[in-house]
């Protein structure tokens, strides 16, 4: 699993490879405003000049406000087209349902930007609930 520092130092290049920019107004003018710490990594924290908001690198994606630790997470969308959610979430000893919800996050980001043919994945159903409302009817 990647360590939280090494995805904090890879978001920082991908995300803000031509300067720090506000996730809320846009500016480049913003200044370091202290650290904050989150699952145990500690992240600058930056405030807009501009606006007035303060944020970090998580601020605005889909690692923001997670329980899960960055390493985890990276863990899980590596490994989620090779592996089942319940597989993931036993190899890192975490709840189904946190993997589950963090994957299905992910999924509807990555909608219209990643094609079926570039994911060229097979698709594994967990779990299948039928509405006892529909047994019995014809053409259900």
């Amino acid at each position: 699993m990647p360590r939280d520092e090494d995805c904090v130092r890879f978001l920082e290049e991908l995300r803000w490879k031509n300067g720090v920019k506000c996730p809320y107004c846009k500016s480049e003018r913003v200044k370091k405003n202290g650290t904050t710490t989150r699952n145990g990594v500690q992240l600058q924290r930056y405030k807009c000049n501009d606006c007035g908001r303060t944020f970090t690198i998580l601020t605005g994606t889909i690692f923001e406000k997670r329980k899960l630790s960055l390493g985890e997470m990276f863990y899980i969308i590596k490994n989620f087209p090779k592996w089942s959610i319940k597989e993931i979430a036993a190899q890192l000893g975490i709840d189904y349902d946190d993997v589950h919800s963090f994957i299905m996050d992910v999924m509807s980001v990555a909608d219209g930007e990643v094609s079926l043919e570039k994911l060229a994945v097979t698709i594994e159903v967990d779990e299948i609930y039928v509405n006892s409302g529909e047994k019995g009817k014809k053409g259900g």
